[in-house]
C-alpha cells in the first residue's frame, strides 16, 4: 500500500513540474521568426495556426502587401502576436519580408536575445530611449530589432530579411 501512495505522490510531483514549465512557455523563437521571412504568406499562415496555435486576428493591405496578423492568448492570459505580409519587391524579383513579433511578457523577449545570442547573430547595439531598451542585432541575411518597454508592459521583435549578394 505504501508503495501506492509513493507511486502517485511521485506522479503529481511531476505533473506539476511539467504543468509549471508549460505555464512560462512561450510560443516563438528566433529561429521561427527568421524561418517565417523566408516562407509565403500561406505558408507561414500555416505554419503559425497549425503548429503553433495562433489564429488569425485580421488582414488589411499596406503598400500593396496583405498583412495578416495572428495573435494567441498564452497561459499566463497575455496575449502573443506575430504580423506577417509585409514585404519589399526589389527589382531584381526577390522579395524581402518583414515578420514582426509582440508580447505582454517582456521575459519574452529576454529570451529571444539570448536565443540570438546563441544563435552567433551578432548584437550590433544595445541602448535605451526614452520608452523602449533596444537591442539590435545583425547578420548577412537579418536585420533585427528588440524592444522591451521600460515600464515591462511588452516587448516587440521585427526581423528584416537582407538583400544577399552572393558570388558565382
Amino acid at each position: 500500500m505504501n508503495t501506492l501512495k509513493m507511486m502517485k505522490k511521485y506522479l503529481f510531483i511531476a505533473l506539476c513540474c511539467f504543468g509549471s514549465v508549460n505555464l512560462f512557455a512561450q510560443s516563438i523563437t528566433v529561429n521561427d521568426l527568421t524561418n517565417l521571412t523566408t516562407l509565403a504568406n500561406p505558408e507561414a499562415h500555416n505554419y503559425l495556426v497549425l503548429s503553433k496555435g495562433f489564429k488569425r486576428e485580421y488582414t488589411q493591405e499596406v503598400d500593396g502587401n496583405t498583412v495578416e496578423r495572428l495573435n494567441k492568448l498564452t497561459a499566463d492570459k497575455k496575449e502573443e502576436s506575430v504580423d506577417i505580409g509585409q514585404a519589399v519587391k526589389l527589382s531584381s524579383g526577390a522579395i524581402l519580408r518583414t515578420v514582426s513579433y509582440k508580447t505582454g511578457t517582456p521575459l519574452h523577449v529576454f529570451n529571444l536575445i539570448s536565443q540570438a545570442k546563441r544563435a552567433g547573430i551578432h548584437m550590433r547595439f544595445q541602448g535605451a530611449d526614452v520608452k523602449n531598451n533596444i537591442y539590435q542585432f545583425d547578420n548577412d541575411f537579418y536585420h533585427i530589432e528588440m524592444l522591451i518597454a521600460r515600464d515591462n508592459t511588452y516587448g516587440f521583435v521585427q526581423i528584416k530579411q537582407k538583400e544577399y549578394l552572393g558570388f558565382d
